[in-house]
């Protein structure tokens, strides 16, 4: 028997249930967008502790560190894709290593608590009449430092450009 016969593809609705089964018992996930804003199925990937090979497509690359808790991939490179899938199912040490790394460097901003963070301080502002300007800034970055709560030293985040001007752009 092949590893050919170990490998299941599918392609299922949108149901969290299904989506947690299918993680709940891969080795492995793929997102292979050529086009993407922040894609959620890689952050509940990387919660779940699974290695991920992804495109270097929008916002994919803030939350797949290349090498280390996945691989980002030139859209429509099924070469690499194949190489690094093959290096996945091939090298269990490469393996564990990438799956330990991505489920201790996954970022809370990225799950259900950190999303409610934001909303919640949205929410907030805007029932007591306040203006929310943020001037280019992370929405849980204002949160947290209005609660007095700055981010700390070796805290997993998302990485911050250093310049990022979205009112000029």
């Amino acid at each position: 028997m092949g590893s050919k016969d170990d490998v299941v593809v599918m392609r299922v609705g949108p149901t969290d249930q299904t989506l947690n089964v299918l993680m709940s018992n891969a080795l492995v996930a793929l997102q292979l967008s050529t086009r993407e804003g922040f894609e959620v199925k890689v952050s509940e990937a990387l919660h779940k502790g699974i290695p991920i090979i992804a495109t270097k497509a929008g916002g994919i690359p803030l939350q797949v560190e290349d090498g280390k808790n996945g691989f980002l991939v030139e859209p429509g490179d099924f070469k690499a894709v194949a190489k690094h899938l093959n290096t996945l199912w091939t090298d269990r040490k490469k393996r564990g290593e990438m799956a330990d790394y991505a489920y201790d460097h996954v970022s809370d901003e990225v799950s259900t608590v950190g999303n409610a963070l934001c909303w919640l301080y949205l929410a907030d502002k805007l029932y007591r009449g306040e203006k929310v300007e943020p001037h280019s800034a992370w929405i849980s970055d204002m949160a947290r430092e209005e609660a007095g709560l700055p981010w700390e030293e070796g805290e997993n985040r998302l990485p911050r450009p250093k310049k990022l001007d979205l009112e000029n752009a």
